[in-house]
């Protein structure tokens, strides 16, 4: 029974990385494209083509670097334009769901780090961060 559990739990542990890690290498491969445009540049063999975006793909492209902007507020608590950058993006009702679950889950996450690591002052103003972050996209 013990390893069942066991099993259980790194299978859930590695979801969570897997989610984790095709979420970064979508945000890092998002950086590259020019939201604004609706032309991308693609080489294909020794030649580039001009591809259309669809008015989907550049608001796709959009919501990329809304994400990636919010990544990096989390990442700067101390930054006072950190809020605008997450509560712009949880105001949406499109994208609250996402945004407060994200929040809740890297709070959670943080809390376990503060519990296990020496250097806390970082941690602590996260964690005061992102339930600000919170109540913040919760009282719209």
């Amino acid at each position: 029974m013990n390893v069942k559990y066991i099993s259980e739990k790194y299978k859930t542990k590695t979801s969570v990385k897997n989610h984790f890690s095709i979420f970064v290498l979508l945000s890092a491969s998002l950086i590259y494209f020019n939201a604004n445009s609706n032309e991308l540049n693609v080489q294909e063999q020794d030649k580039f083509v001009t591809v259309k975006l669809s008015q989907e793909d550049i608001e796709s492209l959009k919501l990329g670097q809304q994400i990636n902007e919010a990544l990096q507020a989390i990442k700067h608590p101390k930054d006072p334009a950190s809020i605008h950058k997450i509560t712009a993006l949880g105001w949406d009702q499109r994208y609250y769901l996402m945004i407060r679950g994200w929040l809740v889950l890297q709070l959670q996450a943080d809390k376990s780090i503060y519990t296990g690591t020496q250097e806390q002052a970082h941690i602590a103003s996260r964690i005061e961060f992102i339930k600000k972050a919170i109540r913040t996209i919760d009282l719209e």
